[in-house]
Protein backbone atom coordinates (compact mmCIF):
# COMPACT_ATOMS: atom_id res chain seq x y z
CA UNK A 1 0.00 0.00 0.00
CA UNK A 2 1.62 3.30 -1.02
CA UNK A 3 -1.40 5.81 0.43
CA UNK A 4 1.07 8.78 1.50
CA UNK A 5 -2.00 11.07 2.19
CA UNK A 6 -3.35 11.78 5.64
CA UNK A 7 -6.50 8.81 6.19
CA UNK A 8 -9.28 10.16 4.16
CA UNK A 9 -12.57 8.80 2.75
CA UNK A 10 -11.29 8.59 -0.50
CA UNK A 11 -7.62 7.03 0.83
CA UNK A 12 -9.11 4.19 2.70
CA UNK A 13 -11.31 2.91 0.42
CA UNK A 14 -8.34 2.79 -2.33
CA UNK A 15 -6.04 1.67 0.55
CA UNK A 16 -8.11 -1.04 1.50
CA UNK A 17 -8.94 -2.30 -1.92
CA UNK A 18 -5.80 -2.52 -2.56
CA UNK A 19 -4.50 -4.12 0.49
CA UNK A 20 -7.54 -6.85 0.62
CA UNK A 21 -7.02 -7.63 -3.38
CA UNK A 22 -3.35 -8.67 -2.05
CA UNK A 23 -4.69 -10.49 0.74
CA UNK A 24 -7.22 -12.49 -1.26
CA UNK A 25 -4.99 -13.43 -4.56
CA UNK A 26 -2.99 -15.26 -1.73
CA UNK A 27 -5.73 -16.73 0.35
CA UNK A 28 -6.69 -20.38 0.16
CA UNK A 29 -10.26 -21.07 -0.93
CA UNK A 30 -12.06 -24.11 -0.04
CA UNK A 31 -9.02 11.42 29.42
CA UNK A 32 -8.17 14.83 28.89
CA UNK A 33 -4.24 16.44 27.62
CA UNK A 34 -2.60 19.12 28.02
CA UNK A 35 -0.27 20.93 25.26
CA UNK A 36 1.94 24.02 25.55
CA UNK A 37 -0.17 26.97 24.16
CA UNK A 38 1.05 29.47 21.53
CA UNK A 39 1.46 31.93 24.10
CA UNK A 40 3.77 29.79 26.62
CA UNK A 41 1.05 28.76 28.82
CA UNK A 42 -1.00 25.05 29.34
CA UNK A 43 -3.88 24.70 27.73
CA UNK A 44 -5.93 22.09 29.34
CA UNK A 45 -8.02 20.21 27.01
CA UNK A 46 -10.92 20.15 30.04
CA UNK A 47 -10.33 23.57 30.07
CA UNK A 48 -13.28 25.48 31.98
CA UNK A 49 -14.93 28.78 29.56
CA UNK A 50 -12.87 31.54 30.38
CA UNK A 51 -15.18 33.97 28.13
CA UNK A 52 -18.65 33.77 26.98
CA UNK A 53 -20.01 33.88 23.75
CA UNK A 54 -22.86 36.71 24.85
CA UNK A 55 -19.94 38.67 25.18
CA UNK A 56 -20.30 41.66 22.78
CA UNK A 57 -16.52 41.96 21.46
CA UNK A 58 -15.85 39.46 19.30
CA UNK A 59 -12.43 37.96 19.00
CA UNK A 60 -10.34 38.84 15.85
CA UNK A 61 -10.39 36.10 13.05
CA UNK A 62 -6.32 35.55 14.36
CA UNK A 63 -6.34 35.34 17.88
CA UNK A 64 -9.45 32.91 17.45
CA UNK A 65 -8.06 30.47 15.29
CA UNK A 66 -4.46 30.76 17.42
CA UNK A 67 -6.01 29.56 19.99
CA UNK A 68 -8.39 26.75 18.02
CA UNK A 69 -4.56 25.95 17.30
CA UNK A 70 -3.40 25.29 21.12
CA UNK A 71 -6.98 23.50 21.41
CA UNK A 72 -6.08 21.07 18.08
CA UNK A 73 -2.73 20.67 19.85
CA UNK A 74 -4.34 19.64 23.00
CA UNK A 75 -6.11 16.59 21.24
CA UNK A 76 -5.66 12.62 21.77
CA UNK A 77 -8.57 11.63 20.42
CA UNK A 78 -11.93 12.26 18.68
CA UNK A 79 -14.59 11.16 15.89
CA UNK A 80 -14.43 12.80 12.80
CA UNK A 81 -17.23 12.57 10.46
CA UNK A 82 -15.88 13.48 6.36
CA UNK A 83 -16.71 13.53 3.08
CA UNK A 84 -14.73 14.30 -0.26
CA UNK A 85 -17.34 16.48 -1.62
CA UNK A 86 -20.02 19.44 -0.20
CA UNK A 87 -23.09 17.09 -1.30
CA UNK A 88 -24.83 14.14 0.90
CA UNK A 89 -24.15 11.98 -1.66
CA UNK A 90 -20.43 11.83 -1.57
CA UNK A 91 -18.18 9.15 0.10
CA UNK A 92 -18.25 9.54 3.88
CA UNK A 93 -16.10 8.43 6.15
CA UNK A 94 -16.62 8.07 10.28
CA UNK A 95 -13.63 7.92 12.12
CA UNK A 96 -13.92 7.55 16.20
CA UNK A 97 -10.69 7.04 18.22
CA UNK A 98 -6.77 8.09 18.90
CA UNK A 99 -5.47 10.45 16.58
CA UNK A 100 -3.13 7.50 15.29
CA UNK A 101 -6.13 5.57 14.66
CA UNK A 102 -4.74 3.05 17.28
CA UNK A 103 -7.18 2.44 18.37
CA UNK A 104 -9.91 2.86 15.99
CA UNK A 105 -13.02 2.14 14.19
CA UNK A 106 -13.35 3.43 10.57
CA UNK A 107 -17.07 3.32 8.88
CA UNK A 108 -17.07 3.98 5.38
CA UNK A 109 -19.93 4.57 2.84
CA UNK A 110 -19.98 4.81 -1.05
CA UNK A 111 -22.13 4.62 -3.37
CA UNK A 112 -19.26 3.46 -5.82
CA UNK A 113 -17.42 0.99 -4.14
CA UNK A 114 -19.98 -0.01 -1.35
CA UNK A 115 -19.25 0.36 2.51
CA UNK A 116 -17.09 -1.41 4.83
CA UNK A 117 -16.36 -0.89 8.79
CA UNK A 118 -12.64 -1.26 9.61
CA UNK A 119 -11.07 -1.37 13.32
CA UNK A 120 -7.39 -1.33 14.01
CA UNK A 121 -6.09 -2.63 17.67
CA UNK A 122 -2.64 -2.22 17.14
CA UNK A 123 -1.47 -4.18 14.55
CA UNK A 124 -4.50 -6.07 14.17
CA UNK A 125 -6.87 -5.29 11.31
CA UNK A 126 -10.52 -6.67 11.16
CA UNK A 127 -12.86 -5.25 7.92
CA UNK A 128 -16.13 -6.15 7.22
CA UNK A 129 -17.54 -5.64 3.47
CA UNK A 130 -20.78 -5.62 2.29
CA UNK A 131 -21.74 -7.18 -1.28
CA UNK A 132 -20.94 -3.90 -3.16
CA UNK A 133 -17.78 -3.72 -1.58
CA UNK A 134 -16.55 -6.91 -2.30
CA UNK A 135 -17.88 -7.14 -5.95
CA UNK A 136 -15.86 -3.41 -6.21
CA UNK A 137 -12.57 -5.34 -4.98
CA UNK A 138 -13.19 -8.41 -7.31
CA UNK A 139 -13.63 -5.90 -10.14
CA UNK A 140 -10.60 -4.15 -9.17
CA UNK A 141 -8.72 -7.43 -9.86
CA UNK A 142 -10.36 -10.16 -12.21
CA UNK A 143 -8.10 -13.08 -11.01
CA UNK A 144 -9.26 -12.87 -7.84
CA UNK A 145 -11.41 -15.75 -6.72
CA UNK A 146 -14.77 -14.82 -5.56
CA UNK A 147 -15.20 -12.98 -2.72
CA UNK A 148 -18.62 -13.29 -2.40
CA UNK A 149 -18.55 -15.43 0.95
CA UNK A 150 -16.68 -12.54 2.67
CA UNK A 151 -19.72 -10.44 2.40
CA UNK A 152 -21.32 -8.79 5.86
CA UNK A 153 -18.93 -10.66 7.87
CA UNK A 154 -15.29 -9.81 9.83
CA UNK A 155 -12.40 -10.51 8.23
CA UNK A 156 -8.75 -10.35 9.78
CA UNK A 157 -6.00 -9.20 7.35
CA UNK A 158 -2.95 -11.10 7.81
CA UNK A 159 -0.04 -9.37 9.69
CA UNK A 160 2.17 -10.27 7.04
CA UNK A 161 0.12 -7.45 4.81
CA UNK A 162 1.04 -4.91 6.62
CA UNK A 163 4.27 -2.97 7.60
CA UNK A 164 4.95 0.24 9.79
CA UNK A 165 4.60 2.16 6.45
CA UNK A 166 0.93 0.98 6.11
CA UNK A 167 -0.08 1.00 9.73
CA UNK A 168 1.34 5.26 9.27
CA UNK A 169 -0.78 5.53 6.39
CA UNK A 170 -3.97 4.91 8.42
CA UNK A 171 -3.49 7.86 10.73
CA UNK A 172 -5.40 11.14 10.64
CA UNK A 173 -2.96 12.77 12.96
CA UNK A 174 -1.14 14.33 10.21
CA UNK A 175 -4.29 16.56 9.43
CA UNK A 176 -4.00 18.18 12.21
CA UNK A 177 -0.43 18.70 12.15
CA UNK A 178 -1.27 20.29 9.31
CA UNK A 179 -3.61 22.58 10.87
CA UNK A 180 -1.20 23.61 13.53
CA UNK A 181 1.62 24.09 11.16
CA UNK A 182 2.04 28.44 10.76
CA UNK A 183 4.00 27.52 7.46
CA UNK A 184 0.78 25.23 5.88
CA UNK A 185 -0.37 27.05 2.88
CA UNK A 186 -4.11 26.15 3.41
CA UNK A 187 -4.20 26.71 6.92
CA UNK A 188 -2.17 29.68 7.17
CA UNK A 189 -4.70 31.88 5.74
CA UNK A 190 -7.04 31.84 8.86
CA UNK A 191 -4.29 33.51 10.32
CA UNK A 192 -4.44 36.34 7.64
CA UNK A 193 -5.17 39.95 8.62
CA UNK A 194 -7.93 39.36 6.06
CA UNK A 195 -9.41 36.58 7.39
CA UNK A 196 -13.20 37.13 8.56
CA UNK A 197 -14.57 35.91 12.17
CA UNK A 198 -18.45 35.85 12.43
CA UNK A 199 -21.12 34.12 14.81
CA UNK A 200 -22.73 30.98 13.99
CA UNK A 201 -23.82 27.78 15.64
CA UNK A 202 -23.00 24.63 14.31
CA UNK A 203 -25.48 21.64 15.26
CA UNK A 204 -27.50 23.86 17.68
CA UNK A 205 -23.82 24.77 19.00
CA UNK A 206 -22.70 28.34 19.58
CA UNK A 207 -19.13 28.84 17.48
CA UNK A 208 -17.18 31.28 15.71
CA UNK A 209 -16.83 30.88 12.05
CA UNK A 210 -13.08 31.93 10.66
CA UNK A 211 -12.88 32.35 7.28
CA UNK A 212 -9.16 32.13 5.54
CA UNK A 213 -7.94 34.78 3.50
CA UNK A 214 -8.24 33.10 0.52
CA UNK A 215 -12.15 32.28 1.25
CA UNK A 216 -11.71 28.59 0.25
CA UNK A 217 -11.11 27.60 4.04
CA UNK A 218 -13.46 27.71 6.66
CA UNK A 219 -13.29 26.92 9.91
CA UNK A 220 -16.15 26.65 12.72
CA UNK A 221 -14.72 26.76 16.68
CA UNK A 222 -16.57 26.57 19.81
CA UNK A 223 -17.53 30.23 21.38
CA UNK A 224 -17.98 29.20 24.75
CA UNK A 225 -14.36 29.99 25.34
CA UNK A 226 -13.10 26.57 24.74
CA UNK A 227 -12.19 27.04 21.36
CA UNK A 228 -13.04 23.18 20.34
CA UNK A 229 -13.17 22.39 16.36
CA UNK A 230 -16.54 21.63 15.33
CA UNK A 231 -16.58 21.81 11.24
CA UNK A 232 -14.40 22.58 8.66
CA UNK A 233 -14.73 22.85 4.86
CA UNK A 234 -12.51 23.41 2.06
CA UNK A 235 -13.36 24.54 -1.45
CA UNK A 236 -10.29 23.66 -2.76
CA UNK A 237 -9.55 20.27 -1.40
CA UNK A 238 -6.39 18.26 -2.12
CA UNK A 239 -6.36 15.04 -3.07
CA UNK A 240 -7.89 13.00 -1.56
CA UNK A 241 -8.77 15.58 1.70
CA UNK A 242 -11.30 16.06 3.27
CA UNK A 243 -13.49 18.95 2.00
CA UNK A 244 -16.35 18.92 4.79
CA UNK A 245 -16.00 17.32 7.82
CA UNK A 246 -17.25 17.34 11.44
CA UNK A 247 -15.28 16.65 14.86
CA UNK A 248 -16.45 16.05 18.27
CA UNK A 249 -16.08 13.89 21.47
CA UNK A 250 -12.58 15.49 21.89
CA UNK A 251 -10.28 13.45 24.30
CA UNK A 252 -12.59 10.97 24.68
CA UNK A 253 -11.50 7.41 25.70
CA UNK A 254 -12.66 4.64 23.37
CA UNK A 255 -12.63 1.12 23.44
CA UNK A 256 -12.43 -0.64 20.25
CA UNK A 257 -12.93 -4.07 20.83
CA UNK A 258 -11.79 -6.81 18.31
CA UNK A 259 -14.96 -8.71 16.94
CA UNK A 260 -16.19 -12.25 17.91
CA UNK A 261 -15.64 -14.91 15.01
CA UNK A 262 -13.45 -13.07 12.66
CA UNK A 263 -12.32 -14.84 9.87
CA UNK A 264 -8.36 -15.10 9.87
CA UNK A 265 -7.45 -14.61 6.20
CA UNK A 266 -3.97 -15.73 7.04
CA UNK A 267 -5.09 -19.25 8.51
CA UNK A 268 -8.58 -19.69 7.37
CA UNK A 269 -10.66 -21.29 4.79
CA UNK A 270 -13.91 -18.39 4.07
CA UNK A 271 -15.93 -21.67 3.05
CA UNK A 272 -14.97 -23.20 6.69
CA UNK A 273 -18.64 -22.67 7.97
CA UNK A 274 -17.99 -19.41 9.68
CA UNK A 275 -21.04 -17.79 10.78
CA UNK A 276 -21.74 -14.12 9.42
CA UNK A 277 -21.27 -11.21 12.55
CA UNK A 278 -22.17 -8.07 13.37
Amino acid sequence: MTTTAPLRPLSVASAVSALLAVTLSGCTMGSDAAAPSRSGAATPASSSSSSSSSSTTLPSATAAWSKTQDRIDAYTSLRVDGRDAMDEESPRAIITGDLDTDPSDIVFTSDEIGNFTLRRIGSDIYLKGDDAYWNAVAEDDPTLPDASSFADRWVKAPASTWDDNDLDDMSIKPIFDAMTDDSDPKWKTLASDDAELTRDTVDGVEAYKITGADGDTVVWASADGKYNLLKIEDASPGEDEFSLASFSRWNEKFEVTAPKGALDLGSADPESGTEKTT
